[in-house]
Parts: C-alpha cells; structure tokens; sequence
C-alpha cells in the first residue's frame, strides 16, 4: 500500500510558518504595549506626587520661583503622560493590526489544513476501493477454482 503524501505539504508549511510569524508578531505588540502602559503608569504616579509635593509647599512659606519650578515640573509631567498615552493608543492599533493579519493567516493555514485531510480521505477512500476490488478478484478466483475442482 502506498502512503500518502499531500502534493502540496510545502505551501501547507509556508501558511503554517506565516502564522507563526503573525502569532510571534501579535505577541510581542501586546508585550510592547503592556510596558507601554506601564510607563503610563509609573509617569501618572510621579505627576501624583509632584502635585503633593506643590500642595505642600503652598501649605508653607516658599519662594514663588520654587512654586513655579514646580508648576513646570509638573506641566513638564503632564506633557509626558500625553506623548505616553499616544505611545500606547499607537501599541492598541498595532496590536488591531497583529490581530488582523493573524487572523487571515490562522484562517488561511485552516483551510490548506482541510485541503490537505479532504485530499488524504479522498487517498484513503480509493485505497480502500482498491483493496476491496483486489479482494474481490481474490474470493471470485478461489470459487472458480473450487467450482473447476469438484
């Protein structure tokens, strides 16, 4: 009996190679934007204790230059957590983009795997119809031999 091989096996390899370089993708735009938001984070405590830091020092007798470096400090502060979260609205559309393309290559690796298990069944049927028939010729020869011999 022959075995069977999908005359096709290396597109199937490409497909399944693209997804695992869309799967790879995918998870490192997820990790990125993880420690993206991280960042945002950190950056959103370090404004927290600036203005904790500007609500004390009003609460005591400090130059208004002190004051004021401290305001700056904190605007400085704020323009960072904008350009941080642009950082990681970019990394939410990065991963949208992942997810796309890993989506079409999971579903085109699907389909070259149908291919390739509908193309194998049909294999496997026409080896059993073979088989069958070789059978069949087995059994009608010994019954013609049986029915010459008595």
């Amino acid at each position: 009996m022959k075995t069977y091989q999908f005359h096709l096996q290396k597109v199937l390899d490409l497909k399944e190679k693209e997804k695992e370089q869309a799967e790879w993708a995918f998870g490192k735009s997820v990790q990125r934007k993880n420690e993206e938001e991280s960042k945002l984070y950190h950056l959103k405590e370090l404004r927290s204790g600036v203005t904790d830091s500007i609500v004390n020092l009003q609460q005591k007798s400090c130059s208004v230059s002190d004051l004021m470096k401290m305001v700056r400090y904190q605007q400085s502060m704020d323009r960072a957590i904008e350009s941080q979260k642009r950082t990681v609205s970019g990394c939410e559309q990065e991963i949208e983009k992942c997810q796309t393309k890993l989506t079409f290559h999971m579903q085109e690796s699907k389909l070259w795997n149908r291919l390739k298990e509908k193309s194998q069944d049909v294999f496997l049927e026409l080896n059993k119809q073979r088989e069958q028939k070789e059978l069949d010729e087995i059994g009608i020869n010994r019954y013609l031999r049986r029915a010459t011999h008595s």
